[in-house]
């Protein structure tokens, strides 16, 4: 969910409906005026259908993309460095005990749930209690494991530190023996380590780092780099530091000498720099900056190197150097932010740097520092009054956006036109018209705005200017809801330059803006023109949707039935099958029930794959599923993936799992194995992945014409308890529920989008946190965020929120649960009562995209785990 925090307030929501009705009942410009309201408006309430044909179709159910909103981030920070909390007690929070009648593999397999499920104080609850009913000595030990490992991912440090004790005094006490028992050995010291580490207890944690290490060097370069953490911690704390700082700067290059992943050997040069910096070396520190330097290629990360040496040189009395490493990113950089920083030290420094570098830096700085906009005219005018300016017309041209920036748009009008006027051969004439249409946009004034995009169309029409000048004219005319207008700018667009980029979409919204004037013919008219000029164009589907609900009685519906029977499983398709089947999309189609899938049987699932794979490619006789074959099972990155997720490192493990699934991206046999790898180890989302793909390289390219086994783990039903307990909680459809989880997170518990949000729900913190106010979770933290049972409790809440606040509309509310309330309320006044174009008017695309994508998931989810198999 990418939304604002919001106030449940029921008085506040009042107001906020009130002034989005008083906003919406303001006068639009007089000239062209806005095109009578062909459709009633409504501000909350979509709900009215196209017509139906009498007799009802099945209802077909695919989705054209397996791609998630947000997916896990495979380059994570590589060990979680949470504040330490320290509790005395092994007393857990209290929480209802299971019950003792229950037998030991009971309890133990619930506690397990309990975990898996997030649920942590229940499954503290369960291990507890077999361990106080007594049990089979093999139990015994899984539930003090388990019991460890809980408090740890709870971040519950003490008692996860002195359960790890524990536990290794008992299994342990002679150390570590060969074969598997050193590897679980290694397991537990490094999880022990961990804990002593986040209570900054950091002698402790050096010692079973160590003794891990000594047992299972697969996570050598990890453990070093712990280690290296620890002594620079000790370091900070000491009165004499350099010992542990010498020890730290041996452990890290120690972990870079053991990867080969260069970003991870960068960070660690920058770590032991800074550590020589600390020991008043800066020699040593410039030249691990000067190592990073060799290898490293994204230019903001060269800045930033560049401006960290400079202050060392700087800070060990060499100006003259320094001086030369903060002008690197100044001349070369320009946009970089650490250019920007630089900058303020060579100008603090009294150094005299080239104006218009110094006003670029300075531009380019601004969208992070407001007031370097300034600092950008004032640098760009001192660079005009001077005796050459060769780069003139650049300067005028960023000088006006800075001035716009800053709220002066009358002078940043003035400062294009003088570049227009007195430069005419400039390479920037044609986007300083553009953007002095734009900067008259900014103010309101429309009509000035639309002619300057018009003149500009006329006098550069062999650029890309000219098409985009139109485009921003008729998005004007939109806005205006000047509709006839707006559909006249598009035409105009698509005819004249038939083959730009969006030449496809202007014809599209041509017909929608005709639409929305009353004008069906000419709608149609585009529609068509766009199906015969632009075939197998990403508005394919819409368009013959759009044609069959335009055109009047059987010839609407042939095109419908055109539709149903070429892209059948896609969005558009599956509107007309609910459409003509009477179907409501409220909460009134929603089945609330506990939803319960088939237990995952690998053997059985196997038969069901394996002859299908064999109708297509090549299987050696002799394959299993159930098992990687050697060539797999070795491969360095899954062996990775296996031992980081034994020490709870999941996010990691997620990154190195998923190295082995791009590998095998052609590969249908490796796929299959892994499909059925990921899914045993609780990766439901690479194992989706590597499934989808799988029937994407088979004949029919589709997973729907694959097994169903295959299907389900496609779409996969994890957490169907949770999700039907939330599910019923909030008067949802459970299947409904799994949609949205499939389509924000693949189902992957870790995830994070670029944005913040986070789980399986994709919720943002702020959100998160607005939530568990309304729920009474005082004690909620952002992490809880990564529990199946919070997120999906959480995702339940608000989209039940929206489902109420939104008249119980299916589509409006997922369109509110990814764009937010505020939005959709706009978009509803757009769209007015007719639901198919409050589709189409959602201004946010990912937003519409998205609540098509988790309706065709819903549908499918349907099929394959409510209906009976075919």
């Amino acid at each position: 969910m990418r939304i604002q925090k919001i106030d449940w307030h029921p008085l506040l929501w009042l107001s906020l409906i009130a002034c989005l009705l008083v906003a919406g009942c303001t006068n639009a410009p007089s000239t062209p005026p806005p095109d009578p309201p062909a459709r009633a408006a409504t501000s909350v309430v979509v709900a009215s259908e196209p017509s139906a044909a009498a007799s009802a179709t099945a209802r077909p159910t695919d989705t054209p993309s397996a791609t998630p909103t947000a997916t896990a981030t495979a380059t994570a920070t590589r060990t979680p460095r949470p504040s330490p909390t320290a509790t005395a007690t092994l007393t857990p929070t209290p929480t209802p005990t299971p019950s003792p009648t229950l037998p030991p593999s009971a309890l133990l397999d619930g506690a397990r749930r309990s975990l898996d499920n997030g649920d942590y104080e229940a499954a503290i609850a369960g291990y507890l209690a077999l361990l106080d009913e007594g049990a089979p000595a093999e139990q015994e030990r899984a539930a003090r494991y388990g019991l460890a490992e809980t408090y740890l991912l709870d971040q519950n440090y003490a008692p996860a530190a002195a359960a790890w004790e524990e536990y290794l005094a008992l299994y342990f006490k002679d150390g570590p023996e060969d074969g598997p028992e050193a590897e679980a050995y290694g397991r537990a010291a490094f999880m022990a380590a961990r804990a002593y580490q986040a209570l900054e207890e950091w002698e402790k944690a050096i010692l079973l780092y160590e003794a891990s290490l000594e047992a299972d060097k697969t996570l050598a370069d990890l453990i070093h780099e712990n280690v290296g953490d620890c002594y620079a911690a000790l370091a900070a704390r000491a009165p004499l530091p350099r010992p542990s700082q010498e020890k730290a700067i041996a452990a890290y290059r120690q972990a870079a000498s053991a990867t080969a992943d260069r970003s991870v050997q960068v960070s660690l040069r920058e770590r032991i720099a800074d550590l020589y910096l600390a020991m008043d070396d800066p020699a040593a520190a410039v030249a691990e900056y000067d190592a990073i330097l060799a290898v490293a290629q994204i230019e903001s990360y060269r800045a930033k190197i560049e401006f960290l040496a400079g202050r060392a040189l700087a800070g060990a009395g060499q100006a003259e150097a320094a001086i030369e490493r903060y002008r690197r990113p100044v001349d070369r950089y320009p946009n970089a932010e650490y250019a920007y920083l630089a900058l303020i030290d060579l100008v603090n420094a009294g150094v005299e740097v080239d104006e218009f570098q110094r006003g670029l830096v300075d531009y380019y700085a601004g969208a992070s520092y407001p007031d370097a906009y300034g600092a950008a005219i004032r640098a760009f005018d001192r660079y005009l009054s001077g005796p050459e300016a060769p780069r003139a017309d650049e300067a005028l041209y960023r000088k006006a956006l800075a001035q716009r920036a800053v709220e002066q748009p009358a002078a940043a009008i003035a400062t294009l036109e003088t570049l227009i006027a007195d430069y005419p051969q400039s390479k920037w004439l044609a986007q300083a018209w553009l953007e002095k249409g734009a900067t008259l946009a900014n103010t309101g004034d429309t009509e000035g705005a639309v002619k300057v995009y018009r003149d500009t169309a006329a006098f550069f029409p062999a650029t890309d200017t000219a098409p985009q000048a139109l485009w921003r004219a008729a998005r004007l005319r939109e806005g205006q809801r000047s509709f006839t207008a707006a559909a006249s700018l598009y035409e105009e667009l698509q005819k004249s330059f038939p083959g730009y980029d969006d030449a496809a979409e202007a014809l599209w919204r041509a017909a929608l803006a005709h639409y929305q004037a009353g004008a069906n013919e000419r709608a149609i008219a585009d529609v068509r023109a766009l199906l015969e000029g632009y075939p197998g164009s990403a508005f394919q589907t819409k368009s013959l949707y759009w044609l069959g609900k335009l055109l009047p009685g059987d010839e609407g519906q042939a095109v419908w039935n055109q539709l149903q029977k070429t892209y059948p499983r896609e969005y558009y398709a599956l509107r007309v099958a609910q459409v003509r089947a009477g179907l409501p999309l409220t909460a009134a189609r929603l089945i609330t029930g506990t939803v319960e899938p088939p237990a995952w049987d690998p053997a059985a699932a196997e038969a069901e794959i394996l002859p299908w794979l064999r109708g297509w490619t090549s299987v050696p006789t002799d394959t299993r599923l159930i098992s990687l074959p050697a060539s797999l099972a070795q491969r360095a990155d899954l062996r990775r993936g296996e031992a980081l997720l034994g020490v709870n490192l999941r996010r990691e493990a997620l990154g190195a799992f998923d190295a082995a699934r791009a590998a095998a991206w052609d590969q249908p046999l490796p796929l299959a194995h892994l499909a059925f790898y990921f899914h045993d180890q609780g990766f439901y989302g690479l194992a989706a992945r590597a499934a989808t793909r799988l029937a994407g390289l088979s004949p029919d390219r589709s997973i729907h014409a694959a097994p169903l086994a295959l299907q389900r783990l496609s779409y996969p039903l994890p957490y169907a308890d949770i999700l039907s307990a939330r599910a019923q909680e909030a008067s949802l459809d459970p299947l409904l529920l799994a949609a949205l989880v499939r389509q924000e997170s693949l189902f992957e518990k870790v995830a994070e989008s670029y944005a913040g949000a986070r789980g399986l729900g994709q919720v943002m913190p702020a959100t998160g946190e607005g939530i568990a106010g309304n729920l009474g979770m005082t004690d909620f933290v952002l992490d809880d965020l990564y529990r199946p049972t919070v997120s999906i409790r959480f995702a339940a809440f608000y989209l039940q929120v929206q489902m109420k606040r939104f008249d119980n509309q299916i589509l409006v509310a997922l369109a509110a649960y990814n764009g937010g309330p505020g939005n959709t309320m706009r978009w509803i006044e757009m769209g007015g009562d007719d639901l198919d174009l409050f589709v189409e008017v959602i201004t946010a695309s990912q937003s519409r995209i998205y609540l098509q994508r988790v309706y065709e998931q819903y549908l499918i989810y349907e099929r394959i785990y409510r209906e009976e198999p075919e």
